[in-house]
């Protein structure tokens, strides 16, 4: 299903494995030009020179997930950023 340019979809849930039932709609512009450039970096990869403060905003709107790795993108995340890169403004 294709959202809107510039927004995601996020659930979230009681975080113990319970379905998401409070939908919260973040878009693009809820976000600074600092976190913006963050999650379109993490959309091309891990990348750990992401300031911890940026880090932190974007885990906990959901737009990031922590991993093995490190920090990657969310379905969310990858979802606002396509859908921004792919927007009519393009």
């Amino acid at each position: 299903m294709r959202r809107k340019s510039g927004r995601a979809r996020i659930e979230r849930g009681s975080g113990e494995g319970q379905p998401a039932t409070i939908p919260c709609i973040i878009e693009w512009d809820d976000l600074s030009p600092k976190e913006q450039l963050a999650l379109k970096r993490l959309n091309r990869g891990h990348d750990p020179q992401l300031d911890p403060v940026t880090v932190e905003r974007l885990l906990a709107l959901g737009l990031a997930v922590q991993r093995p790795q490190g920090i990657g993108i969310s379905r969310a995340g990858r979802e606002l950023v396509i859908n921004v890169l792919l927007g009519p403004d393009a």
